[in-house]
């Protein structure tokens, strides 16, 4: 809900106790490019001084269930926006409720039209978005250029979780561990009425798997060790690759052997352990880990979330399926339901809007070999491998609720 007209923060009302900095592999450029700008916090304010600021750009401000978002863009970026950083927030605490608490008050959130607005409020140049920790709160900013694309929620997904940690969880999450889970949450994908996670994009796979094999990545025990300077001074693509990996293995690995223990040491280490002691009261000695989890990555198969992307597919179409079944609107097939869809016929009263972006993102995946059902209010798709995803929803006070079930053993 919109609420009034808020100036944007100017710089030099700062008083920065830490920066984290979006990790730049996504866009396919060396992270040491940015490296200039990771500098002392004290330096920091010394090079942008309220002088080298111009007029602050007036933001609208909203009220959502998680988030004060603050933001120039358009009423449809603004409701995307909204939609998304909802989910987002819930998708954090079901993720991290075995160690996390709940946020308890609203989270600011900027998000610019113009990168030059975002470096006049903060934002680190070369940056596409930070979570900045100054004396009052934690602040999340991010650059959406005129509209926001995958790359923009990428990294509102990874510094969200940044914001979300220092305000949620506490404790002093060592680097590799910091960052690994924000890159976790960055690989989700938005579904409309949720996320998918423990993404594996092929292509970060393949480099992983090249630098696993090159041994270009750094010892276990040393990337576990790294100070925030350390991580700061050596920060590159592979730490963040490795960082994200070790995350995912613990979460995933083996059968989710680790995720309890995993979800345990997170909590000491929120309680106030330190990671070393926390590690040994939950995980026990790292002996061996470095083996495991390079066996574990150089087995994967090319495209180890091939279900996990047709589990995305299926969520968005049954998201906008609901929605118009909701309107009344009916279908006799798939085919049908697609192609009116594709004409944008479908009808979608405005408490339930979803971007039309995101249906485009759900009708461009039925493309990937899946054979496609439509009957009544269920929607399937059944992989080249025999595998069966079944969607279907239920509306549950005013809220449209997804649920895919996986009905084929792979």
């Amino acid at each position: 809900m919109r609420r009034q007209d808020a100036e944007a923060p100017r710089r030099g009302r700062q008083a920065v106790a830490e920066v984290q900095q979006f990790s730049p592999w996504r866009l396919g450029v060396l992270a040491a490019h940015f490296l200039h700008w990771i500098i002392a916090p004290t330096l920091l304010l010394s090079i942008w001084t309220p002088a080298r600021i111009s007029a602050a750009v007036q933001l609208k401000e909203y009220d959502t269930p998680y988030y004060i978002i603050y933001t120039d863009l358009d009423e449809d970026s603004e409701k995307e926006a909204a939609i998304r950083m909802t989910k987002m927030a819930e998708e954090y605490h079901d993720r991290t409720k075995d160690f996390a608490g709940v946020i308890r008050e609203k989270l600011p959130f900027y998000l610019y039209r113009s990168p030059q607005d975002y470096y006049d409020a903060g934002g680190l140049p070369g940056s596409a978005g930070v979570f900045i920790i100054d004396q009052d709160h934690g602040k999340l900013m991010a650059i959406a250029g005129q509209k926001a694309t995958l790359n923009t929620w990428h990294t509102v997904q990874h510094e969200g979780f940044h914001q979300f940690a220092h305000a949620v969880i506490g404790g002093n999450l060592p680097p590799w561990l910091n960052e690994g889970l924000a890159e976790y949450f960055g690989e989700g994908l938005f579904t409309g009425d949720g996320f998918v996670m423990g993404i594996v994009p092929p292509w970060r796979l393949k480099r992983l798997k090249d630098s696993i094999t090159k041994n270009t990545l750094q010892p276990i025990p040393r990337i576990m060790l790294m100070s925030p300077q350390d991580w700061r001074a050596a920060l590159s693509i592979a730490n963040y690759d490795q960082a994200w990996s070790m995350v995912h293995f613990l979460v995933h690995g083996e059968n989710g052997k680790y995720q309890q223990a995993f979800s345990a040491c997170i909590r000491e280490i929120s309680q106030g352990q330190p990671f070393e002691k926390a590690w040994l009261d939950t995980l026990g000695p790292a002996d061996g880990f470095e083996a495991r989890w390079k066996a574990y990555w150089l087995s994967q198969p090319e495209n180890p979330s091939a279900v996990l992307y047709s589990r995305a597919t299926v969520s968005i179409l049954t998201s906008f399926l609901a929605r118009a079944m909701i309107q009344k609107q009916t279908f006799d097939s798939f085919d049908q339901f697609t192609s009116i869809a594709e004409s944008g016929g479908l009808k979608i009263s405005p408490e339930y809007w979803l971007p039309p972006s995101l249906l485009k993102r759900g009708l461009q995946g039925t493309q990937n070999g899946d054979k496609w059902n439509l009957s009544g209010e269920t929607l399937s798709a059944t992989m080249p491998d025999g595998t069966q995803l079944t969607g279907s929803y239920r509306i549950q006070e005013g809220k449209v609720e997804v649920t895919v079930r996986e009905n084929a053993d792979r």
